[in-house]
């Protein structure tokens, strides 16, 4: 059966005023302990892993700009020794270049004297041969020209 007693409250027991200041106790214990724990052992222990995670950061921050600063030495050495590498090279080519010019001009003078001489021998062996063909020609016109004297007479 219900009861009809007055000293209930009718409603929400958490709106009776009568019990406002013993939850208003408890709300700030727990508010003052929550602080406490979270000022004494909760943030303390954040500062610290931040402070871990900067320092970590910072020296990778560190070292990546030491490495920067490596590969661009390295980078600068690279280019001085391929464009030393480069006038090595344009070096040896205009010598061999140079050298193969000389070498052709040498083997044309060569080939101009060799060919002066065998042109030399063969006009040499024409001159023989014309020389010798003329003393052939007159001693044949000579024997042809007695024969047919010797022909025509006899016929007469």
């Amino acid at each position: 059966m219900a009861s009809n007693n007055s000293s209930h409250a009718e409603g929400m027991p958490q709106l009776d005023f009568s019990t406002f200041p013993n939850q208003i106790f408890w709300m700030v214990v727990f508010c003052v302990v929550l602080f406490a724990v979270v000022k004494i052992f909760i943030i303390p222990r954040m500062e610290d892993i931040f402070a871990n995670r900067r320092k970590v950061i910072d020296g990778s921050i560190f070292k990546a700009e030491e490495i920067k600063q490596r590969v661009e030495e390295i980078e600068l050495q690279i280019e001085k020794e391929l464009s030393e590498a480069k006038a090595q090279c344009n070096n040896i080519l205009q010598t061999s270049n140079d050298t193969i010019k000389n070498q052709i001009n040498l083997a044309l003078e060569d080939s101009k004297k060799a060919t002066a001489e065998i042109i030399q021998d063969a006009e040499k062996r024409l001159k023989v041969l014309r020389d010798g063909s003329d003393e052939t020609i007159k001693k044949l016109s000579d024997e042809l020209v007695s024969e047919i004297i010797n022909k025509v007479i006899a016929t007469k």
